[in-house]
Order: C-alpha cells, then structure tokens, then sequence
C-alpha cells in the first residue's frame, strides 16, 4: 500500500507542471496573449510556453520570449534589435541547424510574415532526431524592442504535422503583443 502511494504521489508531482487549455491565454509577463486550443496541454518553463495535445514528441507549439543580448544555445550567435526580419532567421535557423541532437537539417522556405503587426519571417524545415524520425517545423519570429518572439511548431513529418498545421496557424493568428513600444 505504502510503495503504491508513493507511486501514486511521484506521478502527481511529476505532472505538476502540464495544465489543460483552451481559450484566451495572457502571459503580461512576456507582454503577449494567445488563444490556446481546447484539449490541449501546457507547461511554462522560463521564457517558453509549450502546448501539446497527444505528447510533445508526437506534436508541439512552443511559444519562446528571450532578451536579444543572449547569446543561442548551439550558435551562442546573438540577435540584435537593428536586424532585419530575414537576418533574425538566418541567426535562428543556423541555430536549429547546429543541435547535435539533429541531422539531415533542410530549409524547406524562408519568408516575410507579420505577426502581431510586426515584421518578422516564417521559417518551414525538416530534419531528423537521434532516433531516424523525421520532423518537420514552423518557425515564426520577430524583434521587438530588445526581444524576439519566437512560435515554433515541431512534429513528426508523416501524419501529425499535416494533422495539426491548422490549429498551429490559429495559435500564431490569435498570438498579439499586449502592449507596443
């Protein structure tokens, strides 16, 4: 009895973080909203919401606020505040490209988008896990002020990417800034 309780008390404790969704979510912290689909999971950690409905290998937005000035994790490039949309993403993409954890990184389109009002770009790229499975992304970002914004949709390219694109295109339409400069 005292091992299933335990049991019982660890799971609850490890799943603390993930919260059922849906609807108008506001984050004045990191100055934006965004409605969240129904059904879905999310986990804040830092600078980064992350939503999944089935389990974040098999889909997932994350929707990231960073200071300009610090430097990517894999690059340790940094952006800055008079880059242009197109620059941002060549530094972002690069980026991606330079995790250890993937291989087979290929830009499928690279594009101008506003987001929020703001000129930023919309990034489209597959590549391949540790595991051999192939996954296909949206990357949309812009810089405003000293941060960049970053609605980024990871999943699986066979089945799950075509699935959910959708409602990844709803999230990043409702995204808006709270306040402007």
């Amino acid at each position: 009895m005292k091992k299933s309780l335990l049991v019982i008390v660890l799971l609850l404790i490890g799943c603390a973080p993930w919260v059922q969704v849906g609807g108008l979510y506001k984050m004045e912290s990191h100055n934006y909203s965004v409605e969240l689909p129904q059904g879905w999971m999310r986990w804040n950690k830092g600078d980064q919401l992350l939503i999944t409905r089935d389990g974040v290998p098999l889909q997932n937005i994350q929707i990231i606020r960073r200071n300009i000035e610090e430097p990517l994790k894999y690059t340790k490039r940094k952006l800055s505040k008079t880059m242009l949309p197109q620059e941002a993403a060549e530094v972002i993409l690069d980026n991606v490209a330079s995790n250890k954890d993937i291989s087979d990184f290929g830009l499928v389109e690279n594009t101008p988008l506003r987001v929020s009002g703001i000129s930023g770009f919309k990034a489209i790229y597959s590549y391949k896990t540790k595991d051999g499975l192939k996954v296909k992304s949206v990357y949309c970002g812009f810089i405003q002020d000293q941060w960049f914004y970053g609605i980024n949709y990871n999943a699986p390219e066979r089945h799950y990417f075509d699935k959910d694109i959708t409602t990844f295109e709803n999230v990043l339409e409702s995204f808006k800034l709270i306040k402007t400069a």
